[in-house]
């Protein structure tokens, strides 16, 4: 049994290794599905959605009345209608491959509201070698397709691709061998079907559908067939009936109860699955799918009715409550109290109209087909123009009863290939103008032959060789990550320009109420950050594969990474995400003036990867959006990064003082930093579970340390190196982070490379520059740099006169006296040490105090301190080392230590 689930978001699902992704749907959202899911299914070669014809040509005349170019459509995917002539109401969705498959049914349309907000109900059926019990609602679903087809409801061009769908998939049976869950109204009504499926008398019939007949036939129908003990009639305040014959017919229905029903979490949200739950001795039998309370959709067959597709379940009692849980339910007694309106309209006559229309078009290289729904005299004069309302010319003409076949001029193939619409006018009479996508057959099956193994995702573990790749990675990760507020309009907001700040007062341009953070929540960019369980025909999210490629475990998902012949070209990504004439005009976020000149490729993607860090570097510094991102996204990200960025500075493919300013960013967010605790802190003890199992799966302690040890070594900037400095003197001696010889050796890679990944962290803790290393000595004492400096001085003493390096403090120090001259002094030791000053012999001179001096000889233990003109010997001098340093010595005893042992045990 396959359980109804209304938690399913279906953009989460649309990922993974197939060969087709086919749609049937009644409404499409062109703008969702290009803006929304081809980034999605972009790996997808033969990608079909199949809409009602009244629904499509709706959608379609709409894009032309408004300028939409929908460039991709019929070129990058296939946007075609059913042409029934009652509604082509059947939702489904399959995604195929060679061996395996992912079938979604249910009763939502291609829509943002129907594929992610709550409100449908989804059948999920997922088949393999290995899980084969689902084979059976495969082949309903192709014997459904194939069926439209075979009743002349598809242009021939979608048959054709479906064919080659079909053979792209040899495992799928043209029809099922055995009775299936899955049922269409193809043959037989979708009630006959449930009632053969109903055994013994029916204790309880539970019902809810948006829409009902004006006079409720359906569910009078319902009840006379089941003849239920007791009737439950659910209703929301946006319910299509008639309050007058609903109580007409739960007047006469046994046990009758009417109930509002809505979804707890969100009240106002559009209920709009379907569904007869009927409940039977000791178990139930449940219909879920398309098919609204109506004769058309539940007691017609598509003779006469509308084309449903159904799933018919059986459970024991109680098998199927888990559909009411996250609904909240109240008994009315009065459906008019909900304002309860029948807001359907009578069917109107179809009126034929008097001018020939185009139903399909197609374009094989020059050759454009153009069919009609009717004969073309040869006289017809006619006029084709593109999407910019360009005439087509043409060099031959063949009219063929209800087709035109036209070979254009190269001028006018190479504009139409570029895709987009094209507008049709027959014997110059504006009233007999028509529209059309043309098909691209061939370009739509060449995508087969380009497929790849996955997308770039998988590559970021070791970048792509080549720039342009790395470039296409780049585009890759923008689109999967959610990184700041930009990210989350283009995912709140869609199609809407994102704002740009007026001034240059760092207040952002788009502020945090203005976002719908529960649609982004929804979305399966946000999903993907937490995962899902794995099986059969389940693809690991975007950001599993991201993760599992920094890891090194892409075998554990079931991935093998294979680099493609360099000559193939990549899956007609470009434009996947776009929709429209604007919207090719619109400046992409990655993308500025520069770009679109002629730069080179390496330079184009820095600076690209320049823009992207800073984006992500600035959010991190952004507490509002952090916080409304959440604690498991915002450290997946900057384990991601963390990763990256250590890349793309290897590759040079990213300008070093920007890469490291992210870095800086994101090792202060992950592990905190002098006086403020890292992204673990503060969060109740299951989060912080998930957030550490984030951190150890990404192995970011071992890439904090490469970084580190790494940016030791390169040129940058004062603030970044005071930033560097202060972070690698937290994290040495941070008991968070827990810096052991362990983990020195496992970012070293090998044993006898760990002191020299110890150095370099040393070089990155140690003050820099002549200023920072006077600065141990005089900083905590307030006196100005500009009034110290080293000298050199000849020390005579009883062995030998030799030069020493003096400490010099040229202003007057107030209050000094012996004990603080003494401790300055242990202080010079330190800083020459800093400064890499050889010898045992130290001395600091107080010239603004006069004569006063202190010095100390290690190896004579002798130290004398002179302030005021009084003398004081000492024999010890306390020298107080920084902790990091101490641990530095410590870490360097124990590898030494360790590696002796290893020299005698071999």
């Amino acid at each position: 049994m396959s359980s109804p689930r209304a938690d399913v978001v279906i953009p989460e699902l649309l990922q993974g290794q197939w060969t087709t992704a086919l749609i049937c749907t009644y409404g499409a959202d062109l703008t969702f599905l290009e803006t929304r899911l081809l980034g999605q299914l972009a790996q997808i070669p033969l990608r079909i959605v199949l809409a009602d014809d009244g629904q499509l040509a709706e959608t379609l005349a709409e894009s032309a009345r408004t300028g939409q170019r929908h460039r991709l459509a019929n070129k990058a995917y296939v946007a075609a209608p059913v042409r029934h002539p009652r509604a082509a109401h059947g939702k489904l969705i399959a995604l195929l491959g060679p061996s395996s498959g992912l079938l979604v049914v249910g009763s939502g349309n291609l829509g943002y509201e129907g594929y992610a907000a709550p409100g449908e109900l989804w059948h999920v059926y997922a088949y393999s070698d290995e899980r084969p019990e689902h084979l059976q609602e495969f082949a309903s679903a192709r014997a459904h397709v194939d069926g439209l087809a075979q009743r002349g409801l598809l242009d021939s061009p979608v048959v054709e691709l479906l064919q080659t769908a079909w053979g792209q998939s040899p495992w799928i049976p043209p029809a099922p061998a055995s009775p299936s869950a899955l049922r269409s109204s193809l043959e037989d009504p979708i009630i006959d079907q449930l009632q053969v499926e109903v055994a013994g008398p029916v204790d309880e019939l539970i019902a809810h559908a948006p829409f009902h007949d004006a006079d409720c036939a359906a569910l009078e129908a319902l009840v006379d067939r089941f003849q239920p003990k007791r009737t439950r009639l659910l209703l929301t305040d946006a319910t299509s009936a008639d309050p007058a014959s609903i109580q007409n017919v739960m007047r006469n229905a046994l046990g009758a109860v009417i109930e509002r029903v809505q979804v707890k979490s969100e009240p106002g949200a559009y209920i709009h699955a379907k569904w007869v739950h009927l409940i039977h001795g000791d178990s139930e039998t449940l219909l879920t799918g398309s098919a609204n309370l109506s004769r058309t959709a539940l007691l017609r067959s598509a003779e006469n009715g509308n084309i449903e597709l159904g799933v018919i379940t059986h459970g024991a009692r109680g098998a199927f409550d888990s559909l009411y849980a996250h609904l909240e339910r109240n008994e009315i007694h009065d459906p008019a109290s909900l304002k309860v309106t029948y807001q359907g309209a009578p069917p109107g006559e179809t009126v034929e109209g008097q001018h020939p229309v185009l139903l399909w078009s197609r374009l094989d290289g020059p050759r454009l087909t153009l069919a009609f729904d009717r004969s073309i005299s040869d006289g017809t004069a006619i006029l084709v123009e593109d999407h910019t309302g360009s005439p087509l010319d043409w060099t031959a003409k063949e009219v063929d009863g209800a087709q035109v076949r036209l070979v254009l001029t190269k001028d006018s193939a190479e504009r139409l290939a570029e895709g987009g619409r094209i507008q049709v006018r027959l014997d110059g009479d504006d009233s007999q103008i028509n529209h059309s996508w043309p098909y691209h057959v061939a370009e739509l099956r060449g995508r087969l032959d380009k497929v790849g193994q996955r997308d770039r995702l998988q590559h970021i573990g070791d970048l792509p060789e080549q720039d342009a790749e790395l470039y296409g990675l780049l585009q890759e990760l923008d689109a999967t990550l959610i990184i700041d507020r930009a990210s989350v309009w283009r995912i709140a907001k869609g199609n809407e320009a994102t704002p740009v700040a007026a001034d240059n007062e760092g207040e952002p341009s788009i502020r945090l109420e203005d976002l719908d953070w529960t649609r982004v929540r929804r979305d399966h960019r946000y999903g993907g950050y937490f995962g899902r369980g794995g099986g059969p025909g389940i693809a690991p999210t975007d950001i599993q594969v991201i993760l599992a490629a920094i890891a090194g475990r892409l075998g554990d998902i079931g991935m093998d990474v294979g680099d493609p012949p360099e000559d193939e070209d990549e899956l007609a990504r470009e434009g996947d995400t776009t929709t429209s004439d604007g919207d090719d005009e619109r400046e992409d976020e990655l993308e500025d003036e520069l770009l679109r000149r002629r730069l080179p490729v390496s330079t184009r993607t820095r600076m690209a990867f320049d823009r992207f860090s800073r984006r992500y570097s600035e959010a991190l510094a952004d507490s509002g959006f952090i916080e409304e991102l959440g604690p498991v996204p915002a450290a997946t990200n900057a384990i991601i990064f963390n990763h990256l960025l250590a890349r793309l500075l290897e590759r040079n493919a990213v300008s070093p003082s920007v890469a490291l300013g992210a870095q800086l960013a994101t090792w202060a967010f992950l592990w905190g930093r002098p006086g403020a605790a890292g992204t673990g802190a503060d969060l109740d003890e299951e989060t912080a579970d998930v957030v550490r199992q984030v951190l150890r799966d990404g192995h970011a302690k071992v890439a904090t340390v490469r970084g580190l040890a790494a940016a030791a070594d390169r040129p940058a900037s004062g603030e970044d190196v005071a930033r560097l400095r202060e972070l690698a003197q937290h994290l040495l001696v941070d008991d968070d982070f827990g810096l052991d010889i362990e983990l020195l050796e496992e970012a070293a890679g090998a044993a006898e490379m760990a002191g020299g990944l110890l150095d370099s962290l040393a070089r990155a803790a140690s003050p820099h520059g002549p200023s920072e290393i006077l600065d141990v000595v005089v900083g905590v004492h307030g006196v100005a740099r500009g009034s110290v400096h080293w000298r050199t001085e000849t020390v005579r003493r009883a062995r030998a006169n030799y030069d020493a390096t003096t400490f010099v403090v040229t202003s007057t120090l107030p209050g000094l006296t012996p004990a603080l001259a003494t401790e300055m002094l242990g202080r010079v030791v330190v800083a020459a040490t800093f400064a890499d000053h050889p010898g045992s012999y130290w001395r600091i001179r107080f010239e603004g105090n006069g004569s006063a001096v202190a010095f100390w000889d290690a190896d004579a233990s002798d130290g004398v301190v002179m302030v005021d003109g009084h003398d004081e010997d000492f024999e010890s001098l306390e020298v107080v080392w920084p902790s990091w340093v101490r641990r530095i010595a410590t870490l360097r005893g124990e590898l030494v230590t360790r590696s002796h042992v290893a020299q005698q045990a071999g």
